[in-house]
């Protein structure tokens, strides 16, 4: 089962993502997580470029999928044995911030983002919904994706592609306290195991 986390920085996604592995670890269940862009030597390396140049956003998008690549390589093979693997950011990501944030070509998002992952799709996925003026009260480190104009545009593509796939996303408000929305994602949880 593929499990993904998404959301704009500081919605809480990456401590979600964490509490539910270890969750699903303590119960005994062969778990794996990893992060993108990174996951991988190549993927960190790529991740660096990302967070600390202003790139075009061509090379920007690029730069993700050839991560990702790198990152579905390295995951395929546990999903064939029958781990778990929960991702802190995968495909709807590309879509949200380089899609609907920086308004490049949805389609040609999804063609790149299918011919990376070899149409690996989650099985399920958490979008931790909050909004942006809360979201970047939380970011210690804002990197240049921490902007508010930027971040609204994302949430919103972000719920438009929650609303595109019902069956796959569950949306939480994020706003609430930690402890209050992992006890939404482990009863999702219980239900899908």
């Amino acid at each position: 089962m593929l499990i993904t986390f998404e959301g704009i920085d500081g919605s809480g996604k990456t401590t979600q993502a964490l509490r539910t592995f270890n969750y699903l670890k303590e119960k005994g269940i062969k778990v794996h997580l990893f992060r993108e862009p990174g996951g991988t030597d190549p993927g960190d390396q790529i991740r660096n470029l990302l967070m600390n140049y202003d790139l075009d956003p061509i090379t920007e998008l690029l730069l993700f999928e050839a991560s990702r690549s790198e990152l579905v390589r390295r995951i395929r093979p546990l999903l064939k044995e029958g781990s778990v693997v929960i991702l802190d950011r995968f495909t709807d990501s590309t879509l949200a911030y380089q899609g609907y944030g920086r308004g490049m070509d949805l389609d040609l998002i999804r063609t790149l983002n299918d011919l990376v992952t070899g149409g690996l799709r989650p099985d399920l996925t958490f979008l931790l919904d909050v909004d942006p003026e809360v979201a970047l009260g939380r970011v210690r480190d804002r990197s240049r994706f921490d902007d508010p104009d930027l971040l609204r545009r994302v949430r919103e593509g972000y719920l438009k592609i929650a609303e595109e796939e019902p069956e796959r996303f569950v949306v939480l408000d994020s706003s609430l306290p930690e402890e209050k929305v992992f006890k939404r994602i482990v009863t999702v949880l219980e239900t899908r195991f």
